[in-house]
């Protein structure tokens, strides 16, 4: 089995284009394929190096290796030898129509209530017809003649699908200037790589069949398909210019999770639940092609997030370690971890925690009982701070004072954290020592 990934570098990573490249090497992983990225640099105004490279770099970032990589602008003479061979077997045909004419043709035929389908007059022009427009200067544009069948396949997610190709036009292959559209290089390229499989959105399924009588006119078979709908935003309207910020760049940078991205993606619109899974392996065995729904998924930054924020509650220490970036620190990161884990959406956010350590606030101001603050510090433990410290600390307090519930603990951990809420607070005096708990009730 070998299925591809094939970006155009002519932007951005985004969700939309994301899930594509998940979805192929989930299905290529789970069944011991090749999983090959293919790089669509054939339009040469428009893609850039750059592009190139972080598409790359964001595709490692999530994890999704690949056994193979090229370029289209390195196979150009392939692509030449195959181009002569559909011209010889008169399957690409020229065609001098202007951009204009063809709109009139459109229009004119729309008009009469007929589809917008090529005339195919260019068939009429005789041989020296041809080359005399040739020499006059005109430059043709080249298309491929469909043969007149009903094009089906089975799609691994839509079931079946059929076009019949009188309602279609010979799409064009090759622009008056020479330059190839997307179509014939990429079935030639999934020939030349064996290609198996293809997962790609739903808007090219009328590509699918013109490339499934490439493959044909090409003399190979046709890869099995799978055409999975678009993302929407929560109203089920496209993404359109929104997708800029949802860049998985953007996303890296936001503090997401690779594999909370890698398994929203590949769940999101399926009939399972989305688990806050923390290995990868897990995540493809879950995976199964036949739970895509049909229909639009609607995209939910907010439910992501709550997605990330689960697989940090998920992570043990060792799972993140490597990946706490806090400078200058002799606190024990794994108390702080186990401390934090509960109340952050994003891993930096652990360096909230972090700094609460050291926070004092005015307590004079938040107006929070003497007779509290008096037996707080009078039965503070000795040092050091275990996990059952809060609960002894807190009993003796309670017994002192009387106070329970809210009023004892809210206003202790407003003077512990600076805040009126957070994680477990017997999981936060184990970074502490008595010298630190005295200065956070103002005896220094």
């Amino acid at each position: 089995m070998k299925c591809r990934f094939a970006p155009s570098p002519t932007g951005l990573l985004h969700v939309g284009n994301a899930r594509s490249a998940v979805l192929n090497w989930a299905y290529c992983k789970k069944n011991k394929g090749e999983f090959i990225l293919r790089i669509d640099d054939t339009d040469e105004s428009r893609s850039t190096k750059e592009f190139e490279n972080k598409i790359k770099e964001n595709l490692n970032w999530l994890g999704l290796n690949w056994d193979k990589t090229f370029n289209q602008s390195d196979r150009i003479e392939n692509y030449s030898i195959k181009i002569e061979k559909l011209k010889k077997d008169g399957r690409l045909y020229p065609c001098f129509e202007t951009a204009d004419e063809l709109a009139l043709k459109k229009k004119s035929l729309l008009s009469s209530g007929k589809p917008p389908i090529y005339d195919r007059s260019a068939l009429l022009l005789s041989e020296e017809q041809i080359k005399e427009k040739i020499n006059s200067g005109l430059k043709p544009h080249w298309r491929f003649k469909l043969d007149t069948k009903i094009i089906k396949w089975n799609d691994l997610i839509k079931g079946e699908v059929k076009f019949d190709s009188k309602n279609l036009s010979d799409p064009i292959l090759i622009r008056e200037d020479g330059s190839l559209l997307y179509h014939l290089p990429s079935v030639i390229d999934d020939i030349e790589e064996k290609i198996s499989h293809i997962i790609r959105g739903e808007d090219h399924i009328s590509n699918t069949a013109f490339h499934i009588q490439l493959f044909n006119a090409l003399d190979a078979s046709s890869p099995e398909f799978a055409h999975h709908p678009f993302l929407t935003d929560q109203e089920g309207k496209g993404f359109g210019k929104r997708l800029g910020s949802l860049s998985i760049d953007n996303l890296k940078n936001e503090g997401y999770e690779n594999i909370s991205i890698i398994n929203y993606l590949i769940n999101i619109g399926s009939s399972e639940d989305i688990k806050p899974e923390t290995i990868l392996s897990n995540v493809l065995e879950n995976f199964d092609i036949k739970n895509i729904s049909k229909s639009s998924a609607k995209f939910s930054e907010t439910v992501m997030k709550s997605l990330n924020s689960d697989v940090l509650k998920n992570y043990n220490f060792e799972q993140v370690n490597k990946k706490i970036n806090i400078e200058n620190t002799k606190v024990d990161l794994e108390k702080l971890w186990r401390f934090s884990k509960n109340n952050i959406t994003f891993l930096d956010e652990i360096n909230i925690w972090y700094k609460a350590i050291n926070i004092t606030i005015d307590i004079e101001k938040h107006k929070i009982p003497i007779n509290l603050i008096q037996s707080a510090i009078e039965h503070i433990p000795d040092s050091p701070f275990t996990y059952e410290t809060w609960d002894i600390w807190t009993k003796l307090i309670s017994k002192n004072t009387g106070l329970k519930g809210r009023d004892l603990y809210m206003p202790l951990r407003l003077i512990l954290t600076g805040k009126d809420k957070g994680p477990e607070l017997k999981n936060f005096l184990p970074l502490f020592n008595k010298q630190t708990l005295l200065r956070k009730f103002g005896k220094t």
